[in-house]
């Protein structure tokens, strides 16, 4: 991880749980109010009484920046110090922050007879009183929150100890209007969770909804955190793949719903793969004209592309994804962690996803890939946690532009109109969504070429990432005319005439294009040969 924050009232015990929790961690333990003392070389107290409280706290947000500079700490912070917005902001990034609570009773008994705190010189019960409440909501919006109430410090740390994330947090968001929220991407993220929910006031039965497969390696510690809060869990089991997404499968999610007495104050979850996120999606979405829910990826296709976004759907005997929503999830949590036991296979065929990405929209990421692509492919934790949080940040970017899916966002689908043709024709669930992605990347940059959007450089730096990622090695054999007429229902087209997303360069591409029929069935008959 990178620092631990320790946030609270004054009187909640930082300064005491603190060094006890960086001895466990094996880390130095930082208070900010030594550090700030250090650099007024005066006392705090002797700081408010010549520079009064607005001195004191832009001296507090210098001295908080240099703190946090520093990673591998553990940093106690004043209980005012988060309410600074610019300060906040320092804390949470790439920071685990920890809220140490107490009731007020408990905290005044501890603050009794302090001296060397200067907001209590109106007495503790009072100031407790009068900043408390308004402190409260903040404090809440920490990662992990442990009530310190009667709990001896080295428990406490203890606690704390058990409920921290192992690698750092890096968090994206995605501030779209009306429902803002956050991508977290680390490692051990189970335990974030419940107070994930707790900070959007979900105090009824909470629905997770998974796989049997990866419910079996998953399921448990998500529900045993949950229930850890007193939340009321249920877990409802929907089939693997594709066949998650029918109708009979939502209709029995209602039913979970219904017998659980799910109402507006409850939530969903989302555990496990990209079907999982759409069926438990699309119910969140038509429960009750709409309820919170929470997607946990579990596989790396997931957290760089269907979770993010908001897009929820089933399929119908009619077609794919015909029956959806967008509905934003309240928060998306990619922990790291449930890639290590991804079929190499299927974690091979995501990569087109984070290859897309930066092909898209950053050529310093497609430069990092050029470098780092072997480091990725034996999943190095540092290289997977660079690649992952950097194609979520892309698509982000473009969800926070478009939110629905009216412009720009169209660039994300490069690669799409060949790709899901391919899948169309050979038969949804048999061809590996990435793999075929993959190949309509090849044929899109081709086309990209021979209509001058692009040179030929360009093409051979995407071919060369495919080719490296191992997407390229087994060609799909299906009939142009085949995948032609399965192009004209593709969501871009207008009129029956498809609309291509093409490279204008490494980093940059291009949305809306028309093309001749004749150069894009001479690019499927040179990628695709049948």
């Amino acid at each position: 991880m990178n620092n631990v924050v320790l946030v609270g009232f004054m009187g909640s015990g930082k300064s005491t749980v603190g060094p006890r929790l960086a001895q466990r961690l094996e880390r130095p333990f930082v208070d900010l109010d030594d550090v700030i003392e250090a650099d007024a070389g005066r006392s705090v107290a002797e700081i408010f009484s010549t520079e009064g409280e607005a001195g004191f706290r832009e001296r507090e947000s210098r001295c908080l920046r240099r703190a946090l500079e520093r990673d591998g700490s553990v940093v106690a912070v004043g209980g005012g110090a988060p309410m600074r917005e610019e300060n906040w902001a320092h804390i949470r990034r790439g920071n685990t922050v920890v809220a140490l609570m107490a009731e007020p009773g408990e905290l005044a008994r501890r603050l009794n007879g302090s001296n060397v705190r200067p907001l209590l010189q109106r007495g503790a019960p009072s100031i407790i009183a009068s900043l408390l409440p308004s402190r409260l909501s903040r404090y809440l919006e920490a990662d992990v929150v442990v009530k310190t109430d009667g709990i001896d410090p080295v428990e406490v740390a203890e606690q704390v100890h058990d409920r921290l994330s192992g690698g750092g947090l890096q968090r994206i968001l995605i501030d779209l209007p009306g429902s803002p929220h956050e991508v977290t991407v680390g490692d051990g993220l189970t335990h974030l969770v419940p107070a994930a929910l707790q900070r959007i006031h979900v105090s009824g039965t909470v629905v997770v909804i998974s796989d049997q497969h990866v419910a079996d390696r998953h399921a448990k510690p998500l529900t045993d955190a949950l229930r850890g809060v007193g939340l009321t869990v249920r877990l409802h089991l929907v089939p693997a793949g594709e066949g998650a997404k029918e109708l009979a499968v939502l209709e029995g999610i209602y039913e979970a719903l219904a017998a659980a007495d799910v109402d507006r104050q409850g939530a969903l979850i989302a555990l496990g793969g990209g079907t999982v996120g759409d069926v438990a999606g699309f119910a969140a979405a038509t429960w009750m004209r709409g309820i919170r829910y929470v997607q946990l990826p579990t596989t790396l296709l997931a957290m760089v592309d269907s979770s993010i976004g908001g897009k929820t759907a089933i399929n119908l005997p009619a077609g794919k994804n015909l029956a959806g929503a967008v509905h934003q999830p309240s928060a998306i949590f990619c922990d790291l962690d449930y890639l290590a036991t991804l079929p190499d296979e299927e974690y091979r065929a995501s990569l087109a996803e984070v290859i897309k990405a930066a092909l898209i929209a950053d050529r310093s990421f497609v430069d990092w890939l050029i470098t780092n692509l072997p480091a990725v492919l034996r999943r190095e934790p540092p290289a997977m946690r660079e690649a992952v949080g950097r194609a979520i940040a892309i698509k982000a970017a473009v969800v926070t532009q478009d939110p629905q899916e009216t412009g720009v966002r169209a660039i994300l689908n490069y690669g799409h109109t060949v790709g899901h043709a391919l899948e169309r024709a050979v038969g949804f669930g048999r061809l590996r969504h990435g793999t075929a992605v993959a190949w309509g990347m090849e044929v899109a940059a081709l086309i990209s070429q021979r209509t001058g959007t692009c040179d030929a450089p360009t093409i051979a730096v995407q071919h060369s990432l495919l080719r490296d990622a191992g997407l390229l090695a087994d060609r799909p054999a299906v009939a142009h005319a085949e995948l032609i007429e399965a192009m004209r229902h593709d969501k871009k087209s207008r009129a029956g005439e498809v609309r291509w997303v093409l490279l204008r360069e490494v980093g940059r591409a291009e949305y809306g294009q028309s093309v001749d029929p004749s150069i894009v069935e001479s690019s499927l008959a040179e990628v695709l040969p049948v």
